[in-house]
């Protein structure tokens, strides 16, 4: 025969719930500091003292550093109580139902809408600095000269050296072989023709809009890098499609 089981539940015949009675609508969220560690704390129980210690002399007993005994009482200012603690300088309690997220902003010129997604709702009219740079901070600066390498130039480490990127095989305008290649402000290259035709019609550029304001260099450098294809047998405007519907490589 198998012994039997009993269960025996206590009641506290009340109707009430189990646990705070406001459900945990106001408990407290000891993130940062437990609440009789803070400063705050430290400072009801130092008035504690305080008013213990009042008219009676000095019994030489340490109560730790908080706790000196003073003989003159704070007076009340216009922001609040001083027996409250909430007037004092230093590290003030957090409110228990709110949690702020706080912001340090070292740039208060700069509209930050814009820094960081390229868009202001208020456009024009915005009284910040639209401006997307990067700046270094401070410690960053500091840093970089303990280390030794403040000043240096570092793009070299990132560029990838390739003439072939950069050289345009084709006129941006006739889609054809350079003829007298010319190059603009704006580091775009046309034949020389075909330059002055275009800017007849419009003294913007071709290719990215740009003013050209009429001025139209030889192109020195895409002359001798063609010249220097042809003479290797790598590949020069003569090796590349005559398909005038080809679109060429853009030059930025």
């Amino acid at each position: 025969m198998s012994p039997s089981l009993g269960v025996v539940y206590k009641s506290t015949r009340s109707a009430k719930p189990v646990g705070p009675e406001d459900m945990g609508a106001t408990a407290v969220y000891e993130r940062d500091t437990e609440k009789e560690r803070d400063a705050q704390a430290i400072f009801e129980r130092s008035q504690k003292i305080q008013e213990e210690l009042r008219g009676k002399e000095d019994d030489k007993i340490y109560r730790g550093i908080n706790n000196y005994q003073k003989y003159m009482k704070p007076k009340d200012t216009s922001m609040g109580k001083a027996s409250s603690g909430m007037v004092r300088k230093g590290p003030i309690r957090a409110p228990e139902h709110l949690r702020a997220t706080v912001r340090w902003d070292y740039q208060p010129d700069i509209c930050k809408d814009y820094k960081e997604t390229g868009f202001c709702g208020f456009g024009d009219s915005c009284k910040f600095l639209h401006d997307r740079s990067d700046y270094k901070h401070g410690w960053q600066i500091e840093r970089e000269l303990d280390e030794g390498r403040y000043g240096v130039y570092e793009d070299e480490n990132y560029a990838v050296g390739s003439d072939d990127e950069e050289i345009p095989f084709k006129c941006f305008i006739c889609r054809q072989s350079f003829q007298n290649p010319v190059v603009t402000k704006c580091r775009h290259y046309f034949c020389e023709r075909c330059a002055l035709q275009h800017f007849r019609t419009t003294p913007r550029c071709f290719v990215c809009d740009q003013q050209t304001y009429g001025v139209f260099n030889p192109a020195k450098e895409l002359i001798a890098k063609l010249e220097k294809h042809r003479a290797t047998g790598e590949g020069g405007a003569s090796d590349f499609p005559e398909d005038p519907d080809e679109d060429p490589i853009p030059i930025t």
